[in-house]
């Protein structure tokens, strides 16, 4: 089983861009739920999974609004070094996970630099622009495929 995880808030802007992706993915037939990045929320939603793809935005600095990054599981940051839009992230759930034996056999992570997480709905036009390209993305690494490689 192969499933797309998209964290984030709707109500914060560039950070809801996880969640409009998991939406879009599963309006086209792929296996997605959206989270708000609560470690052991994820842990459940990739539970027995051969792929889980987490969509999240990032918070950068200097920053390229609407950029993407694919990273693997390995190559994340420390538990709280990540520069996650919330309190808790995905290098958390990767330590609970790693330390409770519940790790999808691969994680794909697709990072998204936001521009704007204040309170309010909808994306900034940068990270808006990226959306078809990064939902075209993770339905190819649902599928098997990669669509692209490491922004």
């Amino acid at each position: 089983m192969n499933v797309l995880i998209g964290v984030g808030n709707p109500y914060r802007r560039d950070d809801g861009v996880g969640p409009l992706v998991a939406d879009q993915v599963a309006r086209r037939g792929g296996n997605a739920v959206q989270s708000d990045g609560e470690p052991a929320g994820m842990l459940l939603a990739w539970e027995n999974a051969d792929l889980a793809i987490v969509v999240d935005a990032v918070v950068c600095e200097p920053s390229t609004p609407g950029r993407v990054h694919r990273t693997s599981v390995d190559e994340l940051p420390l538990a709280g070094g990540a520069p996650s839009s919330h309190g808790l992230g995905i290098p958390e759930a990767v330590a609970l996970g790693r330390a409770l034996g519940r790790m999808p056999a691969r994680l794909v992570v697709l990072a998204v630099e936001a521009a704007d997480i204040s309170l309010g709905t909808g994306l900034s036009p940068a990270v808006a622009a990226a959306l078809p390209a990064l939902v075209s993305q993770a339905m190819a690494e649902l599928s098997g495929g990669r669509a692209f490689g490491p922004c």
